[in-house]
């Protein structure tokens, strides 16, 4: 057996000493680590805030008073609108079309024609002279029904108004005020004329679903009575 060698003090520190390197070194591996953001699952990439490059709805997908759809046919209860008129004002349906002759843009016969075949009582549409120009027009069909249209003549900015159907919830029939000026023709129906402000108006059936109503803004009674005397009835 080789005898061991007695440790001196110099071995003994030297050892120590190079344990402890050993473990130092030992721990400069294992003890380093390093910290980020956690993972999100959905990459590094921010969500894009850019212009869509996808289509964009034209006029024509809304229809309204300023766009260009054509009024639905289907029994809806949300409004229909006359689209605004164009530069043609010629109608749309067929000579034969009971609607043809009526006042309007392009459309307004099959707006028209679209909401008398919906409704049971019988609808009427103005027949004005040169001048006159469509400003809206719009139809429900719930609760029985009702319309709303509008023309305003380019010379002197007076109007015109139709409101046909179960439009008004309240006894006076939405009438404007105004004095009992007689009677008159709505088509071939007859009602009472009021004299208001403004103008006149010419009412049927008043407060009563249906009720028919003619209202005319700066016209003289000859003038508002030729209008609704002309008045065409669709059914």
């Amino acid at each position: 057996m080789t005898p061991r060698r007695p440790l001196t003090a110099g071995t003994v520190r030297f050892s120590v000493l190079l344990a402890a390197g050993l473990l130092v070194a030992s721990g400069c591996g294992l003890g380093t680590s390093t910290t980020g953001l956690p993972s999100t699952g959905q990459g590094s990439q921010a969500p894009s805030v850019g212009p869509s490059t996808g289509p964009t709805a034209s006029a024509s997908s809304e229809p309204g008073p300023t766009g260009s759809a054509e009024p639905s046919p289907t029994q809806s209860n949300q409004p229909s609108e006359l689209p605004t008129p164009t530069a043609t004002d010629e109608p749309s349906a067929s000579p034969s079309s009971p609607a043809s002759v009526c006042s309007g843009a392009k459309d307004t016969p099959d707006f028209y024609e679209s909401f008398a075949g919906s409704v049971s009582f019988p609808v009427y549409c103005a027949v004005l002279p040169a001048g006159w120009s469509l400003v809206s027009g719009t139809y429900r069909l719930a609760n029985g029904g009702r319309i709303t249209i509008n023309f305003r003549r380019k010379a002197d900015g007076a109007t015109f108004e139709l409101d046909e159907g179960s439009f008004c919830t309240d006894g006076s029939g939405c009438v404007p005020s105004g004095s009992a000026a007689g009677s008159g023709s709505f088509g071939d129906l007859s009602g009472d004329l009021v004299q208001t402000a403004t103008g006149f108006a010419l009412v049927v059936a008043k407060g009563e679903k249906p009720s028919w109503l003619a209202i005319g803004n700066g016209l003289d009674q000859a003038a508002f009575l030729a209008l609704t005397a002309t008045l065409h009835g669709l059914s």
